[in-house]
């Protein structure tokens, strides 16, 4: 049983390639959700909340959207694509200056960024991005400014 997923890569590569897209199955998924390349980095688009002595503090999605995380990020996306990130950075802030969790009582402000991580340094303990792009900021209790949001660096492959 534990060869069963094995099975469609067994025979020649044309058999193989039908065989394993007529009966894709995990751990050996061809979908790419699971098999893009990805080459070590992903760019997240995300809000995050600092605290006066510099801390960086993951704000929660329910400050911005109501619709679950995957919802709220597809719109947080969507309005920095759209260039509305300073609409973005005033709700939250503003959603932080009246309900605070309790991670969150010390952020004086609130930026929206888009981050490069890097999946070794990640992974390995490093949760800082290798680069970021502030789009927009709010002091809490202040009105949003849009951030420069330039391009993050090309990285060589």
């Amino acid at each position: 049983m534990l060869t069963s997923p094995l099975r469609h890569y067994v025979g020649p590569i044309d058999e193989v390639n039908r065989k394993k897209n007529d009966e894709d199955s995990f751990p050996l998924s061809t979908y790419p959700m699971f098999s893009a390349y990805r080459r070590g980095r992903i760019t997240v688009p995300h809000v995050i909340g600092l605290t006066a002595t510099g801390q960086r503090i993951n704000l929660h999605y329910t400050h911005f959207g109501l619709g679950g995380l995957n919802h709220t990020r597809r719109q947080l996306s969507k309005a920095i694509r759209k260039k509305r990130a300073v609409e973005v950075a005033q709700a939250y802030a503003d959603s932080v200056a009246r309900r605070p969790r309790d991670n969150e009582r010390d952020v004086v402000e609130v930026l929206v960024v888009r981050s490069r991580f890097l999946f070794d340094e990640y992974f390995s303990s490093n949760k800082k991005p290798q680069a970021e792009s502030v789009h927009a900021r709010c002091l809490i209790g202040s009105q949003a400014e849009a951030g420069p949001g330039k391009p993050l660096p090309r990285m060589e492959d």
